[in-house]
């Protein structure tokens, strides 16, 4: 194990990506854990503008997936990365000086633009691991990035517990864009790109083709596998987005946990997800990539499912050591990532998918899921005052789970292994 993560971070993109990602990770933990607490009692947003919210960011977002896709595959993936970090500047700003939550709105905005990045993200880091232990290589690169997310939300909770919900997250906001900043010239500066002058003007229809004009070309590379993991991500994003803004209010409001408390659960979960990265990313090498994501979209809708059955913060505990187990099969993500993610899932795309075409498959991945699922949040907010909390999270709980007889049924590993 230890020989992968040394391979893995002998190479300087994982390291330049690495190192900015934790520092991210740190800060935005300060805030982001809170935000919709901070929304609702700081701001005066009801529950109706939460989901609203939440939908103008995903809305936000998916449309600059394809397009930040398109042109890590046109002109490179630095380029884009260095972009998408400098504009990850300007939105927390805004939403740190925001007086009421109608200003939250043009931040929100910004915040999804910098999302530009992350197809060229993504791409760069399996352009950088090797090919021939991907899933384990991908596992390590999570394992050590994940760190703070172990600690930092119960580090967080005790923090707001301390500081109160308006200047903690205040606070926090304030020193996370000066992370942000900090990772904008360190990429800048030490990121090497990946894709060779050759791969970037290959003749693949000129222009109109390279521009994404041509959707046919685009389109071809969505059938097989391929297809049905873009509906796995939508029914499991779909589900997580639709809950995954009130369950925060939930655990606090409803259940009675103190922040410090719910700190605690998701600091549990991240722990164990953590410690199984490497572990599934080296099983998805041996046995394959399906058998993690199954693993994981089988588990995952339980955070849903077991928070409106359990309050007892010891059996809690239980749930969320069960939610940890799942992510760190690789096949999804706990804290919002339900939709797309995971080592033996982003493996499995790179297995599949060449390098010249990663960046725009992975952005147009983004786009359409986050196209369907944008009426989620705005749906859990309506399922939350019409009909009740406990019926939005087992709506989301069952949704979660089709996911899975389409991941038996018709995903599948590709006979020979892309670089």
């Amino acid at each position: 194990m230890l020989g992968v993560v040394r391979d893995v971070f002998s190479e300087r993109n994982i390291v330049v990506l690495s190192g900015t990602g934790c520092l991210y990770r740190v800060f935005n933990s300060l805030w982001r854990l809170w935000w919709s607490l901070y929304l609702l009692d700081v701001l005066g947003a009801p529950i109706a503008v939460i989901g609203l919210l939440s939908t103008i960011q995903s809305s936000s977002r998916i449309l600059f997936q394809l397009p930040g896709g398109l042109m890590a595959d046109r002109i490179g993936r630095k380029k884009v990365i260095v972009l998408g970090t400098t504009l990850r500047i300007l939105g927390p700003l805004v939403l740190v000086l925001a007086p009421t939550w109608q200003w939250v709105i043009p931040g929100v905005i910004l915040n999804s633009l910098a999302s530009l990045y992350m197809p060229a993200f993504n791409a760069i880091i399996a352009d950088s691991l090797p090919y021939e232990r991907r899933g384990a290589a991908f596992g390590a690169y999570r394992m050590v990035t994940s760190v703070p997310s172990i600690v930092m939300p119960i580090v967080s909770g005790v923090y707001i517990d301390a500081m109160g919900v308006a200047r903690g997250v205040r606070m926090g906001l304030y020193m996370y864009i000066v992370a942000a900043v900090a990772a904008m010239l360190v990429r800048a500066l030490f990121l090497r790109e990946t894709l060779t002058r050759d791969e970037a003007d290959e003749p693949r229809g000129g222009m109109r083709e390279s521009l994404g004009l041509d959707l046919r070309g685009l389109l071809g590379k969505f059938r097989g596998t391929i297809l049905f993991m873009l509906a796995v991500g939508c029914v499991s994003g779909f589900a997580m987005r639709m809950v995954y803004p009130f369950l925060v209010i939930y655990g606090v409001d409803v259940i009675g946990l103190t922040k410090s408390q719910w700190g605690a659960l998701q600091t549990i979960a991240m722990g164990i997800t953590t410690g199984l990265y490497l572990l599934g990313g080296m099983l998805s090498d041996r046995f394959g990539r399906v058998p993690g994501i199954l693993v994981a979209r089988s588990l995952l809708p339980a955070q849903s499912l077991g928070l409106v059955a359990i309050h007892d913060f010891n059996q809690l505990i239980v749930l969320f050591t069960v939610l940890g187990v799942g992510a760190g099969f690789g096949g999804g993500g706990i804290m919002g990532g339900g939709g797309m993610g995971g080592p033996s899932w982003q493996a499995l795309i790179a297995d599949i998918i060449p390098r010249r075409d990663r960046g725009k498959v992975m952005g147009f991945m983004g786009t359409l899921t986050g196209l369907i699922n944008l009426p989620a949040p705005i749906l859990g907010a309506y399922v939350w005052e019409a009909i009740g909390p406990n019926t939005l999270l087992l709506s989301g709980g069952i949704l979660g789970l089709i996911s899975v007889p389409l991941i038996l049924l018709f995903v599948r590993e590709p006979e020979t292994r892309q670089r």
